[in-house]
């Protein structure tokens, strides 16, 4: 079952929004690195969990997508962290 149109543009949204206010926190939080890596963190705790739920309600939900999403999630903490901190 593919996703309708209608659910996957809400979940884009949704993505977008949550990345626009990570970047509104982070530019609130210049000079506190440790608060601007938490916000990164959470978003990217965020996608990881909306690219796990969407490929589920997709049905194209593999071990494979949920490595490779957990993979790219860890690579983006280790290169903010050593930008950041």
């Amino acid at each position: 079952m593919r996703l309708t149109t209608r659910l996957h543009k809400h979940t884009i949204i949704l993505l977008g929004a949550a990345a626009l206010s990570t970047l509104v926190f982070v530019f609130k939080l210049q000079g506190l690195p440790n608060l601007q890596f938490v916000a990164f963190s959470t978003l990217i705790s965020f996608y990881l969990i909306w690219a796990i739920f969407y490929h589920h309600v997709d049905k194209s939900l593999k071990l494979e997508v949920v490595l490779e999403y957990i993979l790219t999630a860890l690579l983006a903490l280790v290169i903010l962290y050593g930008v950041l901190l």
